[in-house]
Order: structure tokens, then C-alpha cells, then sequence
């Protein structure tokens, strides 16, 4: 009588498991599909280069009388008003932008209404850091002479110092205090160079888009 032995299989060798192995490790890198970019999903604004953003602010200024670093102040009126930016990071450090201002003068009699559009640079001094410090250029036209005895148009700058908080992923809150200086620059409506210095405290949200 004939006894039959089972049939065993051969073990696969280590070079087939090796293939096994890989093979099995692609196909799961395939349906798992790219991996995230994790800057997408960062709290706070994106600030890797070329990411762009959008904020808007509140803001309430209040005069400072006489002379100002270099610059004589003789407007004496408190303002309050809402700002709306774009911006672009160039660099991790560095964003550029433009943007505008609608503010409320409250002269006591007939308040002012004014407009400005001013361009914007904003720089963080360290990547991982919330401070910044930024500075504007612009250009201011109103509805009446502002500071009262003045002209009607201004040109504007200001410089200042703020935090970026994040409050979730691409958004964060904005909180600074710029000087802030309108003037005609003696155009060639007025003989005189009236003029606005103001510490301007703005508080705002931003959102990268």
C-alpha cells in the first residue's frame, strides 16, 4: 500500500518577499493619495511666499498736539474709522499689499468724511514669531477741509508695531498702534502745511486666501 505524503507549499524566497512587501507599500501610498501640505492647515496666516491675504480693521485715532518727531501736529481731532487690506507674502518675512481707510472726523460741528488708499509693507522680524512691524504711504481725500484750516486732500503715512494672533487655520487677529501723519505737503491750495500727528490703534482679523 502506497502512502501519499501532503503536499507542502515552498516558502516564498526573501527576494519575492521583498517585491511582496513593496508592492503591498505602493498600492497603499497610492490610495492614500499626496501627502497634506502641512502650511495649509497651520493656525494663523499663511506666510510661506506667495500665499496672499485679505484683513480688515477698525481703527480710532487720537491727535498728538505740537511737534512729533519731526513733524509739526496743529489737528487736534479724534477720528474712528474701518480699513480693508490685501497683501502678499514675498518672502516668509515679508508682505506687500494695498488697501484703504474710511474714517469719521469728530470735529464737533459737521464731522468730516474721509478716504485713503495707501499702499503696505509688513515685516516679521522672525518667522515664528506673532510681532511685526509695518508702514504705510498713501493718499487722503475728504469731504472737507481735515485738520480744520486745511485742504480737503492729504497725502499720509504712518508706521507701527502690531501681534498676529492665530485664532484657527489661515486666520488670525491683528492688534497694533501705528504714528500716523497727514499733510498737504504745501500743495498749491494752501500757503500753509496743516497737519495731523496721531497715535492709531486699529484692531482687525485676517484671512488667508
Amino acid at each position: 500500500m502506497t502512502t501519499h505524503r501532503p503536499c507542502r507549499t515552498a516558502a516564498p524566497t526573501r527576494p519575492a518577499r521583498r517585491t511582496a512587501i513593496a508592492g503591498a507599500l505602493l498600492a497603499a501610498a497610492a490610495c492614500a493619495g499626496p501627502a497634506p501640505d502641512p502650511t495649509r492647515n497651520r493656525a494663523g496666516l499663511d506666510r510661506t511666499p506667495g500665499a496672499e491675504f485679505v484683513s480688515a480693521r477698525v481703527h480710532h485715532g487720537v491727535p498728538i498736539l505740537q511737534k512729533s518727531f519731526f513733524w509739526d501736529g496743529n489737528g487736534e481731532v479724534d477720528n474712528t474709522g474701518v480699513g480693508f487690506h490685501w497683501g502678499r507674502f514675498v518672502d516668509e518675512r515679508l508682505a506687500l499689499g494695498v488697501g484703504s481707510n474710511v474714517a469719521n472726523w469728530w470735529t464737533g460741528g459737521r464731522d468730516v468724511h474721509s478716504v485713503e488708499l495707501e499702499g503696505l509693507i509688513r515685516v516679521y522680524p522672525e518667522p515664528d514669531w506673532p510681532l511685526f512691524v509695518s508702514g504705510t504711504g498713501g493718499y487722503q481725500l475728504a469731504n472737507d477741509q481735515i485738520p480744520p484750516g486745511g485742504t480737503v486732500w492729504n497725502f499720509s503715512f504712518s508706521f507701527g508695531a502690531g501681534v498676529d494672533i492665530p485664532v484657527a487655520a489661515g486666520t488670525s487677529a491683528l492688534i497694533a498702534l501705528d504714528y500716523h501723519h497727514i499733510s498737504n505737503a504745501l500743495g498749491r491750495e494752501s500757503q500753509r502745511n496743516p497737519s495731523q500727528n496721531e497715535a492709531r490703534f486699529w484692531i482687525g482679523i485676517g484671512w488667508s486666501f
